[in-house]
């Protein structure tokens, strides 16, 4: 048995269809490394009880209890019978001893971790390393500078760092420095785009200077706008010759925290 202690979430979860319909019936639950994580791991390595009058289908997770209220535990459908049976007998692991049950008592639910041995990956916690990301990862594939359907005024300024996706239009008297532009995106005159990330279908309006940002796709970026390390999300629109600094701005929609 290897036991490690310097391994770093990825953050990256495939979870079943019953998981997330899970999460839908249970409000509460705001965190997936915090909260669903450790409850998946606590039902894995739980007993299941076998009660004859429970279907084992995804549809009947939502049991009644004998006063009535509804019980929001967790159960896997047996759909997927043959690939859980080939997880169990690849794991070298049994949770119980002298006894001849099978490995998790015949329970349909399993949490595993994938160790990466090989290949590339960043850990992006802050959106200067979010930044610095994107603007790496296309060098490391090789993928052209500017995209061959992307129109870019001969009076524009773009330095080799950066990076332009297919179908924007950038106008005349605009300066891009070491930033990576979505598929897209307008960005009209007189307009600055230093460290920052513009996604798909954003546009920025005339006279508009962004530094250290990330402006998530089809926001509108008013006419004279100044951005300093914002985060603008998604469909966001910022008003004409503000002046934001070190903001997020996002809608009213509270996200899950991962």
């Amino acid at each position: 048995m290897h036991i490690k202690t310097g391994l770093v979430d990825a953050h990256l979860y495939c979870l079943k269809k019953e998981v997330l319909d899970f999460l839908v019936d249970n409000k509460s639950i705001s965190s997936i490394r915090g909260e669903l994580v450790p409850y998946l791991v606590r039902k894995q390595f739980s007993k299941t009880i076998n009660c004859p009058n429970i279907k084992d289908d995804a549809d009947d997770r939502n049991l009644k209890t004998k006063d009535g209220s509804t019980n929001q535990e967790l159960l896997i459908s047996s759909r997927d019978e043959p690939l859980l049976q080939l997880a169990q007998e690849r794991s070298c692991w049994n949770d119980h001893r002298g006894d001849m049950s099978a490995a998790y008592h015949g329970g349909k639910l399993r949490c595993y971790v994938h160790i990466m041995d090989e290949g590339l990956c960043y850990r992006v916690n802050t959106l200067a390393a979010y930044i610095d990301t994107n603007r790496l990862a296309p060098k490391l594939f090789e993928e052209p500078a500017v995209h061959s359907t992307a129109f870019i005024s001969e009076r524009c300024q773009m330095g080799s760092d950066s990076i332009i996706g297919a179908m924007c239009h950038v106008a005349e008297k605009t300066s891009i420095k070491r930033s990576t532009i979505g598929n897209s995106t307008i960005v009209k005159e007189k307009v600055k785009v230093t460290n920052s990330i513009i996604m798909h279908g954003v546009t920025i309006e005339e006279g508009c200077n962004i530094q250290g940002s990330v402006i998530c796709s089809n926001a509108v970026i008013g006419r004279g706008a100044d951005l300093k390390h914002c985060l603008v999300g998604n469909g966001q629109r910022i008003e004409p010759e503000a002046e934001r600094t070190n903001e997020v701005i996002v809608g009213t929609d509270q996200l899950m925290e991962i």
